[in-house]
């Protein structure tokens, strides 16, 4: 990914959690819609990122649009065969189940992250996927 990309999806996300410290929620809205914007715009084009849908779901308050929204981002990092992406997006999706009392969905999607770990070197989220299933 290049780095304005990056950049402007980070500002955007740092908008974002500030306004919710803040308890702003004009501000928060607006960045979140700057935010789809931006994978709106990028979709489809060689600047669609798995890291601006995650974003864009992590965000979404909605489960549901959530989960579509991972779904995109999974077909982005398929695309892009990143799978440090598909296994970071597979477990944002076991958490969100898990926040839904989705406690079947959350072991499916934990164990994709789990199966997709297994072909990253990212020591880090690998534990935190262990650590996550075993709370299951």
């Amino acid at each position: 990914m290049k780095a304005p990309l990056y950049d402007e999806i980070l500002t955007i996300c740092q908008q974002i959690a500030n306004a919710s410290t803040n308890g702003d929620d004009d501000v928060r809205v607006d960045a979140c819609k700057n935010l789809q914007k931006l994978c709106a715009t990028n979709q489809d084009t060689p600047k669609d990122h798995p890291l601006q849908w995650e974003a864009l779901a992590d965000f979404t308050e909605d489960g549901d649009l959530a989960i579509d929204i991972y779904n995109l981002a999974l077909a982005a990092a398929d695309k892009l065969k990143l799978p440090t992406f598909t296994a970071s997006i597979y477990l944002a999706m076991a958490q969100r189940q898990q926040e839904f009392e989705e406690a079947d969905k959350a072991i499916e999607y934990g164990k994709k992250a789990d199966l997709a770990s297994e072909n990253i070197d990212n020591e880090e989220l690998k534990q935190e996927i262990k650590t996550f299933l075993a709370t299951l």
